[in-house]
């Protein structure tokens, strides 16, 4: 091979490596950190007329591109009814499949609120599963992704002052309403058992009947998913989970 032969072979060895880091270094910048919100109704954004905007995972997606966060995707793995007990059904469980193609760097965990619920769906008579069967769903993410950071929120308070409520939904949500409060300090202790965060969700909406669907006590208005997005969204900031 003459000089000019290898002079030309090198040339285009050295443009490929260039290009190559190019690509590398593209690629890097442009892979988002997963946020995923896994959860029941609440999570999902029901009662209101588009939860793909208007939901609180979709609200805090357009929170952190809007405040300058453009790094991270969040996705809305909210399914109605769910609980993280096992007996419940449905519960977060069957989202776990899902969860090893998205691979999460942060999960938002919000549940409870159908664990209160007694007969004809028993979730509250198998409320001792209820530690069990959170802290065994954690480690399942963490089989997924072991640096991934947990966010475990405690379920938000049922609001008795909303609006056209029927007597038999007042009956219902005072019966359910103390256990609300009883899962709340459980959902901190786990917290604390599995080195996760602890957001709390249900003193900032007690007595928020403005920010409840009417007729409901139970599901937030399309304020109160806005007001939820923002309590995650800053707790964000703050612990600097999200940078």
């Amino acid at each position: 091979m003459n000089m000019n032969t290898m002079g030309k072979a090198l040339r285009y060895f050295l443009l490929l490596v260039i290009c190559l880091v190019f690509i590398l270094e593209t690629s890097a910048q442009s892979k988002k950190d997963q946020i995923a919100c896994i959860g029941n109704s609440i999570t999902f954004g029901a009662r209101v007329q588009n939860p793909a905007s208007e939901s609180y995972p979709a609200v805090l997606h357009s929170l952190l591109q809007g405040g300058g966060y453009s790094g991270y995707q969040v996705k809305n793995f909210g399914i109605g009814g769910a609980t993280v007990i096992r007996f419940g059904t449905p519960n977060i469980w069957k989202t776990v499949d899902s969860l090893k193609l998205f691979r999460p760097d942060v999960v938002v965990i919000e549940v409870g609120t159908n664990e209160t619920v007694g007969s004809p769906r028993y979730n509250w008579e198998h409320i001792g599963d209820f530690e069990k069967d959170y802290s065994t769903y954690i480690k399942a993410i963490k089989d997924i992704n072991p640096n991934c950071a947990f966010i475990l929120c405690s379920p938000l308070d049922m609001v008795i002052a909303t609006e056209g409520l029927s007597p038999e939904r007042i009956n219902d949500l005072t019966l359910r309403r103390p256990r609300i409060w009883e899962l709340r300090k459980r959902a901190r202790k786990i917290a604390k058992a599995e080195g996760a965060y602890f957001l709390d969700l249900t003193k900032p909406f007690e007595g928020r009947s403005d920010l409840m669907t009417v007729s409901d006590g139970v599901h937030p208005n399309k304020d109160g998913y806005n007001y939820m997005a923002k309590l995650v969204f800053d707790f964000m900031v703050k612990k600097r989970i999200v940078q």
